[in-house]
């Protein structure tokens, strides 16, 4: 195996890399890659919390929505309650108002019925 080499940027002298040459830029290298490596575990945990605090949002505008939705059905609920009870009233009144009428008419003939009967009665001839 041939022995690593590395040239001198200055004098470019080749300069045989041995460990305890390697060791300070493996060092240097390996920090750098676990400082970049724990940035990005950093980034990704705060995407994370992001994510989580967007779908706690979306989940409480659900709620909220929901919610709204409820109100809503339960005052339009009110409202076709009210309608249903007003008609129904102005049916009941309208059934009143007529039987009233019937009764009135009713009222009227029968009182006419006995005003022609009495008048009958005391204009037929009498017996004696």
């Amino acid at each position: 195996m041939s022995e690593l080499m590395i040239s001198c940027p200055s004098c470019k002298t080749e300069i045989k890399l041995t460990e305890s040459l390697a060791a300070p830029l493996i060092e240097s290298t390996r920090r750098d890659y676990e400082t970049r490596l724990a940035q990005k575990d950093a980034e990704a945990i705060k995407r994370e919390h992001g994510l989580r605090a967007r779908e706690e949002a979306m989940t409480k505008a659900k709620e909220q929505l929901d919610e709204q939705v409820a109100e809503k059905l339960r005052l339009e609920r009110v409202r076709i309650v009210g309608e249903e009870a007003k008609k129904a009233r102005l049916a009941l009144q309208t059934d009143f108002d007529q039987k009233a009428k019937e009764l009135s008419d009713l009222q009227a003939l029968i009182s006419k019925s006995l005003q022609h009967a009495k008048h009958r009665r005391d204009n037929r001839p009498k017996l004696t």
